[in-house]
């Protein structure tokens, strides 16, 4: 079954990361929950939603290295 909520601990071994990235992550704007208690709720899908913001785009990515790398040619050629 899946709880769809998860505290920070079970939210940070959901994503890979430790329990302080996920802090860091909730400073930083990951959405969350916050219950009377004090207890902090994270939704599955604002953790993959806040991730998403860090994709990578290889086709950028190469294109840039590839405009680094003439460059040099250039400059040491």
């Amino acid at each position: 079954m899946d709880p769809g909520w998860l505290k920070p601990r079970h939210a940070a071994e959901y994503a890979g990361v430790s329990e302080r990235t996920v802090r860091d992550w909730l400073k930083d704007g990951l959405s969350h929950s916050r219950l009377r208690s004090g207890s902090i709720l994270i939704k599955r899908a604002w953790i993959d939603e806040y991730l998403e913001n860090f994709k990578a785009m290889p086709e950028i990515m190469n294109k840039t290295v590839d405009k680094i790398a003439a460059s040099l040619v250039k400059k040491y050629v």
